[in-house]
């Protein structure tokens, strides 16, 4: 075998024809083959992400109340479930003319203070919105996400009740968070049914961006509003879509947050139901320059937002909800429990 061996390498070498030809037939192996070591790297979406100015965030408007009779009967879905929130007092206005309620302080009530039967005490919110209805809205509101959506409690905007959002919570993890509202621990879909609200607000994804695709996503977060659904039939559920960060965050960048929220938008629009909206929260809070979180509604970090923030986005999602027509939905849910 060494001897074959070494005649071969004796007459390859010998030849000048033989490793001319095999030069030849590598280059021609390589240039055939290149994809295979080097891919093509992949090409960027077809689609541009535009963002949209929001409506009506501080312009008065004009929007369906309630009638002060629906008002007396309609009671808040937090006492359905045993909840401490309070019940709504709607604003009635001259629909001719252009009104809008100014936001009430409340307060909690003193340890004397007696209610009839049925009445729960008030819940001392921060109030938000210019809506006539914002008080209605606030009273019913059902917050669902992670740290960026807890802030809608921890900053006093909701109660501890209508609460369903925990530090780290994300779309693929939703299932190994439990709260107890008043009823046992439940998971978030159990949670939300026993609350039985007519208004949830979804509010969750950055915690996904290394976890799905913008499209996976988008399906994964259609697919949380149809579980809702399937819990609360009449619900009206706004999915928001994932807040900016700060430019040169350390976390990730505005330009896959909004390669995920044009999915987002996209998938939740395609189900053309009246009863699950996709709601602009990115477009709030952006600068309108740079597109990236504003300074005045950063908490600090560049990722989570500060107080003030939270009465912002609610303003707007109240207007939002004005001319969507939810009064309308939100009040046959409350007549029929």
């Amino acid at each position: 075998m060494k001897s074959l061996i070494k005649e071969f390498i004796r007459y390859f070498f010998g030849n000048p024809v033989m490793p001319t030809l095999a030069v030849i037939c590598s280059i021609f192996v390589i240039f055939f083959t290149a994809d295979n070591f080097f891919p093509e790297k992949p090409e960027a979406p077809e689609y541009t992400y535009v963002l949209k100015p929001v409506m009506i965030c501080s312009e008065k408007i004009t929007a369906p109340t309630l009638s002060t009779s629906t008002a007396s009967s309609s009671k808040t879905t937090a006492a359905n479930s045993g909840s401490t929130s309070k019940k709504s007092k709607p604003v009635s206005s001259d629909k001719n003319s252009k009104t809008t309620a100014a936001p009430e302080t409340t307060t909690q009530p003193t340890d004397n203070t007696t209610y009839s039967s049925g009445d729960i005490p008030p819940f001392d919110y921060t109030t938000a919105g210019d809506s006539p209805n914002s008080q209605y809205y606030q009273d019913r509101i059902v917050i669902i996400g992670d740290s960026i959506a807890y802030g809608f409690n921890a900053y006093g905007y909701i109660p501890y009740e209508h609460n369903i959002a925990k530090e780290s919570l994300a779309v693929w993890n939703m299932g190994s968070y439990t709260f107890d509202l008043g009823g046992g621990p439940m998971g978030v879909y159990d949670a939300a049914g026993y609350i039985n609200s007519p208004l949830y607000f979804i509010s969750v994804g950055m915690n996904d961006i290394y976890s799905y695709s913008p499209d996976d996503y988008a399906w994964a977060m259609r697919g949380i509003a149809e579980e809702i659904l399937a819990r609360v039939p009449d619900a009206t559920i706004v999915i928001g879509a994932i807040t900016p960060v700060s430019q040169g965050n350390y976390y990730t960048n505005n330009e896959t947050i909004q390669a995920f929220n044009y999915s987002l938008e996209y998938i939740i629009n395609d189900m053309n139901s009246p009863q699950v909206m996709f709601f602009n929260t990115y477009a709030v809070l952006a600068d309108p320059s740079t597109q990236a979180l504003g300074a005045a509604h950063s908490g600090g970090d560049g990722l989570h937002l500060n107080g003030s923030s939270y009465g912002y986005v609610l303003s707007c999602l109240f207007s939002f909800l004005d001319n969507a027509g939810a009064i309308d939905r939100m009040t046959a849910h409350d007549s029929a429990y």
